[in-house]
């Protein structure tokens, strides 16, 4: 979007204010043609309607206003159906918050109908991250979806029981023009809208959601996913075997048990937040089974449940000789006492970013820094799934050991495990026009025993 487009877009905005305070009987091309002249200044008339707002909610508004940890700002607002008598209001900023209170102090009794998109996001993100506990990542990544991608446009400005399907779908089709995106990208954006629409509708602010899946085009203007070459996304057997020996000297070298932990997860292909969250009680020794059932979340704190708390993400693992003996090796060299298997030299439990950067640190001592082969943590899972895969695993066996919910996910984590080299063998071994003089002969072979026991028996 040029940055004339976006003054267009809010000049329009600021005009549908003033013109609803009634500051301005002008059409809109004039008063935009004054603006541009400089006879009218917009900031300066959308500033007296805020004053006008804030001077009308403080002469009925009893209550406090709060700052909130994550920067918005909150308040309280009468509700007798409360048991306190009272429920919580907050918003993005000050000025947001005052709009809300006007529309509830001096709505005509329709003025939940009269919400605007804008004035109910904040509401929606506060529900959805109570309702799905949802990290203070995954809110601030919402809160910037809706920053970028609505805000502004003519869907947030608009009231709610008037948005239409069409709105949604031009909305969809301007987002995609100025941003093209990959199906995948695209909805991970969209929830703000759709989860707010459905969300003023299970308030009974709008009667029926307008976000129609079966009646929107705009999926005509998707980018193709494009898929990473294997090279980029798997560890290769020679590239495993240059690290392993890395980790080796490393921890002989310093100590450092996230050497040993990063070895033995590319048999194990846990997420790093379920490495370093490892406890000695998960480990059934008689057993030689390892259970998955909790990680560090984006926070750095550790949980008790993995990915989401999907049931598929707890799981039990069948442990290796290689791996029993990393196992043992850590807890004879440890003089610490932790419930954690994973510790750093002061003795906390070592967190994400201690495997990452060792990671991190190996490759550069290998060169690959310079070769711009830099590879993170998380090519270590589809390493371990991709050498599950060739090895004659089933697809939903190697599903529910990387504690995947969907197959499809799963398969988004197969790669060729071996060097372009190896397949080129492949290819010229097994080449058909190569070999399909081989088989000829073979067939004829076969089909001349054929004819004689054929023979033999009918005599």
């Amino acid at each position: 979007m040029t940055v004339a487009e976006k003054r267009k877009r809010e000049l329009h905005k600021i005009y549908n204010i003033i013109i609803d305070y009634g500051l301005t009987a002008l059409e809109e091309n004039k008063w935009l043609d004054l603006v541009e002249c400089g006879i009218i200044d917009p900031y300066t008339m959308l500033k007296q309607v805020n004053m006008m707002k804030e001077k009308k909610v403080k002469s009925v508004h009893q209550y406090a206003f709060t700052p909130c940890s994550d920067g918005r700002i909150t308040t309280w607002i009468p509700d007798e159906t409360k048991p306190r008598g009272r429920r919580n209001v907050r918003a993005s900023n000050y000025d947001a918050l005052i709009d809300k209170l006007y529309a509830f102090y001096f709505g005509t009794g329709l003025q939940e109908k009269q919400l605007r998109f804008c004035d109910i996001f904040e509401e929606w993100l506060v529900y959805k991250g109570k309702k799905k506990n949802n990290t203070e990542e995954t809110i601030k990544q919402n809160r910037a979806s809706y920053q970028k991608y609505v805000q502004g446009t003519k869907i947030d400005q608009m009231q709610l029981n008037k948005i239409k399907t069409i709105d949604l779908e031009n909305w969809a089709i301007d987002v995609l023009i100025n941003t093209p995106m990959t199906a995948k990208g695209f909805n991970t954006h969209k929830i703000v809208v759709t989860g707010t629409l459905r969300y003023a509708k299970r308030q009974g602010v709008i009667p029926d959601d307008p976000w129609k899946k079966e009646e929107l085009e705009y999926t005509h203007l998707f980018k193709s996913a494009r898929r990473k070459p294997s090279a980029d996304m798997v560890f290769y057997p020679d590239e495993i075997e240059e690290l392993i020996e890395e980790f080796d000297r490393g921890y002989e070298l310093n100590g450092n048990v996230a050497n040993l932990g990063l070895k033995g997860n590319f048999e194990l292909g846990l997420r790093i937040g379920e490495l370093c969250a490892l406890k000695w009680s998960d480990i059934n020794w008689q057993n030689e089974t390892v259970f998955i059932q909790r990680m560090e979340d984006s926070s750095g704190q550790v949980v008790d449940y993995v990915k989401s708390d999907a049931e598929t993400g707890y799981r039990e693992l069948n442990l290796s000789d290689e791996l029993i003996d990393i196992f043992k090796k850590i807890r004879r060299s440890s003089n610490i006492l932790s419930e954690y298997i994973f510790l750093k030299a002061d003795g906390s439990r070592a967190d994400k970013m201690v495997f990452v950067h060792r990671l991190e640190k190996a490759e550069i001592a290998l060169g690959w820094k310079d070769s711009g082969n830099m590879k993170r943590s998380h090519c270590i899972r589809r390493t371990v799934a991709s050498r599950m895969n060739v090895n004659g695993w089933a697809l939903d066996e190697i599903r529910r050991w990387l504690g995947h919910t969907m197959t499809s996910t799963t398969l988004t984590y197969i790669y060729n495990p071996f060097r372009e080299s190896e397949t080129q063998k492949k290819v010229k071994k097994l080449s058909i026009l190569h070999t399909n003089k081989n088989c000829q002969q073979l067939s004829t072979k076969y089909d001349t025993s054929i004819s004689e026991i054929k023979t033999l028996e009918a005599l």
